[in-house]
């Protein structure tokens, strides 16, 4: 079973003490509960925002009808998930496990490659983006990860660029 955090913690100086306290345990609540609160204000947001677009046309739904809903159903399922948080009781579990850590940085390598997009081009941008996903997610050798990057970069290019004549940004490279 788990060792109480205490027991764990207890040859760390005070301040790290409850600084490591916060981030296993009640850290881990408060992150769901704000989460759940982020999702709600985000679903509001949507709904209020779709407000501005017309929720019918001449032919059927309009552009406001699928974002209103969305945002329905998003705040709702934040509200069922802070209730649940809200009514568990709490547990003794870790902020970041491995995986989560590897998420947040999948999730940074993508918001890295949108803001390389204006400069390398859009097929350069998510190539490099697969070449590091793969090195981050498995054990691919660096030389591995570089050609599956400058492959997806060239297939992106002709197959979407070219070949069907979709305009991709192509950023100060050209590419």
């Amino acid at each position: 079973m788990h060792e109480k955090s205490s027991d764990v913690l207890a040859h760390l100086p005070d301040g790290e003490r409850r600084a490591s306290v916060f981030w296993s345990e009640a850290g881990v609540r408060y992150a769901r509960v704000f989460s759940g609160v982020a999702v709600l204000a985000l679903g509001v947001a949507v709904v209020l925002l779709s407000r501005r677009l017309p929720y019918h046309s001449d032919y059927g739904p309009g552009p406001g009808f699928l974002p209103t809903w969305i945002g329905y159903v998003l705040s709702a399922c934040a509200i069922v998930v802070t209730a649940q948080e809200l009514r568990a009781p709490p547990t003794a579990e870790e902020f970041f496990r491995p995986r989560t850590r590897l998420a947040v940085k999948v999730l940074a390598a993508i918001g890295v490659t949108f803001l390389l997009v204006p400069f390398l081009g859009f097929s350069l941008a998510l190539g490099l983006l697969i070449g590091v996903t793969m090195r981050m997610m498995g054990s691919h050798r660096w030389l591995a990860c570089g050609v599956a990057a400058a492959v997806a970069a060239v297939g992106i290019h002709y197959v979407f660029g070219r070949s069907l004549d979709i305009p991709l940004p192509t950023g100060l490279v050209g590419f």
